[in-house]
C-alpha cells in the first residue's frame, strides 16, 4: 500500500475524481507516509532518497560519501518527498517533518540550523546563486539565504498547500498550488507579478519553455496546459483520462507527460496538437519521462520500464523491462563510464541502473547496502 502526504489528498479524492489503484489506498495509509523523492545530481554527488533517508554517492563511481540524517543528530525526517536542491557546497533537504535542512556537501553535517515551517514539505527546492526557494503544506512559499538560512522576504501566501517544486526563470519564481493557481512572484522581493487559475489542484512543477514563451501546467483536472508568459492566457490544453501528476518534459518542440490514466502524451509545444497517439503503459504513470540517447524512457507505477521512439511513440523494444517493484520517483538520466545510464529507485529501496540503449538491467542493489 502506498502512502500519501496528508489528509488533504483524501479530501480531494472525495470530490469525485476517479482514482486508480495508485490512489485508492491513500486514505488507509496516510498515517505513515513513505517518501518518493527523486534522485538528482548535485555537482560531484548523486543524491538518492528512499523513505526517510538520503544517500549521497559519488556521481562517477557510485561509492558512498555520506547519509542523511547524519550520525549523532536527533533528526526524524518522517519521509522525503521533495527533490533536494544544492548550491556549490551545500545540499538542501526538505522533509515531511515541516523542516528544511542544510547539509555540507563534503561531509553530510549540518551547515546551518534547521528551518521550520508550519506544514510538511512535499515539494522540492530550487536554488539560485544566493537564495533557495520552496513551498510548504502551510500554504506559503519561502525564500532563504543560501549561506545562512535567514529569510530573504516574508513568506508568500498561496490559497492552499504547495506540493510542487518551484521554477526560476528570468528573475521570476513560478509556483503551483493545490488551489489550482500558478503564482508568478518576483524572486528578488517576493512580490506577486501575476497569477493564472486552472480551476483545479496542481501538484506538478511548472515547466518554463523559453523557446515558445510558455509555461506548462499539469493538473488534477486531467489537463496539460500551455500558458503564455507574456499575455498570461492559456494557449492550449490537452485532456487525459485521469490526473497529471508528473513533471512535463520539453524537448525538440514537444511536451511529453505521463498521466494516472496510464498513458504518455506527446504534444506539439506550438500548437497543442498530439504528435502521436498516447502510448498506454497499462498502469498509472506517476514518474516523469526522461530522454536518454535515442529513447524516451517511461516508468509506470508497477515498475515497467518502456523505451519509446520520441518521434513516433512506438515501443522501440517491443516489451518493457520489469523491475518487480513499484516506482513513484522520477528516473534520472546520467552519463556513466560506458555511456548513458538511467537511475531508478523502487519503493522497496532498490537502486537500479539501466542501459537505455538496450533497456537492459546493469546493476541493482539495496540502498544503504
Amino acid at each position: 500500500m502506498r502512502r500519501f502526504p496528508n489528509r488533504r489528498l483524501a479530501a480531494i479524492l472525495a470530490l469525485g475524481f476517479a482514482p486508480l489503484a495508485l490512489l485508492s489506498s491513500a486514505c488507509a495509509a496516510i498515517a505513515s507516509p513513505d517518501g518518493w523523492a527523486s534522485p538528482v545530481v548535485a555537482g560531484e554527488l548523486l543524491l538518492i532518497s528512499h523513505d526517510d533517508e538520503l544517500f549521497a554517492v559519488d556521481s562517477s563511481t557510485f561509492s558512498a560519501r555520506w547519509a542523511f540524517p547524519p550520525d549523532g543528530e536527533d533528526i526524524d525526517p518522517v519521509a522525503l518527498y521533495g527533490t533536494p536542491g544544492a548550491s556549490t557546497d551545500t545540499v538542501f533537504i526538505p522533509t515531511h517533518k515541516d523542516t528544511l535542512y542544510a547539509i555540507n556537501a563534503d561531509d553530510g553535517q549540518l551547515a546551518w540550523p534547521p528551518f521550520e515551517t508550519d506544514g510538511s514539505l512535499i515539494g522540492g527546492v530550487v536554488v539560485s546563486e544566493d537564495t533557495l526557494y520552496f513551498g510548504s503544506n502551510d500554504g506559503r512559499v519561502y525564500a532563504l539565504d543560501v549561506a545562512s538560512g535567514s529569510i530573504r522576504w516574508a513568506p508568500f501566501p498561496t490559497g492552499e498547500p504547495v506540493w510542487s517544486t518551484p521554477a526560476l526563470a528570468n528573475g521570476m519564481l513560478l509556483v503551483t498550488s493545490l488551489d489550482g493557481k500558478l503564482y508568478v512572484i518576483d524572486a528578488a522581493d517576493g512580490r506577486l507579478a501575476w497569477t493564472f487559475d486552472t480551476g483545479a489542484g496542481v501538484a506538478s512543477p511548472p515547466v518554463v519553455d523559453e523557446a515558445t514563451g510558455q509555461v506548462y501546467l499539469a493538473g488534477f483536472d486531467g489537463k496539460l496546459r500551455a500558458v503564455d508568459l507574456e499575455t498570461h492566457e492559456e494557449n492550449w490544453s490537452v485532456s487525459a483520462g485521469n490526473w497529471f501528476w508528473t513533471e512535463p518534459l520539453v524537448s525538440g518542440g514537444v511536451v511529453y507527460a505521463g498521466s494516472l490514466d496510464g498513458k504518455v502524451y506527446a504534444v506539439d509545444a506550438a500548437t497543442g496538437d498530439l504528435v502521436w497517439e498516447p502510448f498506454d503503459t497499462g498502469e498509472p504513470v506517476r514518474s516523469a519521462p526522461v530522454l536518454a540517447g535515442e529513447s524516451l524512457i517511461v516508468v509506470n507505477r508497477a515498475g515497467e520500464v518502456f523505451g519509446l521512439d520520441p518521434e513516433t511513440g512506438v515501443d522501440a523494444f517491443g516489451s518493457p523491462l520489469l523491475l518487480s517493484n513499484d516506482v513513484l520517483a522520477d528516473p534520472l538520466a546520467v552519463e556513466g563510464e560506458d555511456g548513458p545510464l538511467i537511475i531508478i529507485v523502487t519503493t522497496n529501496g532498490n537502486l537500479i541502473q539501466i542501459n537505455p540503449a538496450t533497456l537492459q538491467l546493469v546493476t541493482t542493489r539495496p540502498l544503504g547496502g
